[in-house]
């Protein structure tokens, strides 16, 4: 049971370690922050806060799996090659996709609020 628990305070540590280090983590953790004193602001609905939770979550865990992969990468090569450039760019890809995504989740759900678009 120790060991269950000691589990749950190394992966405090990897988010702690990963705000630390990463601006673009500290950059969507903080319009995450806006967003969420915005629902409440706005009162929205609890299916757009469904909404809202899953696209926060969805992008800062991929900039934390992105955050994973680069240094895995950089750990078992110093070399520049071509396949590990592309990794990082995929892996950055996937922080870009989601969080197009996110934005065009916000715009939906708060525009009514916002009266825009």
């Amino acid at each position: 049971m120790e060991s269950f628990f000691k589990s749950f305070v190394y992966a405090w540590n990897g988010i702690k370690a990963a705000i630390g280090a990463q601006r673009n983590l500290k950059v969507q953790s903080g319009i995450a922050l806006i967003v969420v004193c915005a629902g409440f602001y706005f009162n929205i609905r609890a299916l757009e806060w469904c909404l809202i939770l899953l696209s926060i979550s969805l992008v800062i865990g991929l900039e934390m799996m992105n955050s994973a992969i680069e240094n895995l990468v950089d750990l078992v090569t110093l070399e520049r090659k071509p396949l590990a450039g592309k990794i990082k760019d995929v892996a950055a890809g996937a922080v870009l996709f989601a969080s197009v995504m996110a934005v065009i989740i916000g715009v939906l759900i708060f525009r009514k609020y916002l009266m825009i678009l």
